[in-house]
């Protein structure tokens, strides 16, 4: 049985620009868009990438209660085993972004959920509410995020322990 994941990203790591596109409204994507790709080949075919959402981070920001009801919207419409948003790394309103829409996804369908970023990120402070692996500060660090983070997703959708967050690879909560 392969395992149905949703992901979740910016503008940026869907590849349709920086700071300029931030804008951007949120869609969804059949099957996995950039970072995914690397998630996707983790996840060695126990787990797929059936659907990512892709929203800009200054769009987020600003229309957040629409942009979270679409958003669920998608999600529960997927029917997925497991939510990833990110990893954000050290991008303060996409890691908010990744944060606050994995904690609705959480609380709201009531499906497992993990997201990545740096500690000093400001969607860190979420890490008591939502599972939050951390991450190098920038996208370099995508090589070692990618693979721990799928094997964590993968454990959480197995539903076996989950060890400390030493052994685990996310922040102390």
């Amino acid at each position: 049985m392969s395992y149905r994941v949703v992901h979740y990203i910016n503008q940026f790591f869907a590849n349709i620009g920086g700071e300029e596109m931030a804008h951007i409204a949120p869609e969804i994507r059949e099957g996995f868009v950039g970072p995914g790709m690397a998630l996707n080949a983790a996840f060695k075919g126990e787990a797929e990438i059936v659907g990512t959402v892709i929203c800009g981070d200054s769009y987020y920001a600003e229309h957040e209660k629409d942009a979270k009801a679409q958003i669920l919207e998608w999600v529960k419409a997927e029917k997925p085993d497991m939510f990833i948003a990110g990893p954000a790394f050290n991008a303060g309103r996409y890691g908010y972004a990744c944060a606050n829409v994995a904690l609705a996804v959480q609380e709201e369908l009531g499906i497992p959920v993990l997201t990545g970023m740096y500690v000093e990120n400001p969607g860190a402070d979420l890490k008591n509410k939502v599972l939050i692996y951390e991450t190098a500060n920038s996208a370099a660090g995508m090589r070692k995020a990618a693979p721990g983070m799928a094997k964590l997703a993968l454990k959480l959708m197995k539903g076996e322990k989950i060890g400390a967050s030493c052994e685990e690879g996310y922040m102390p909560n």
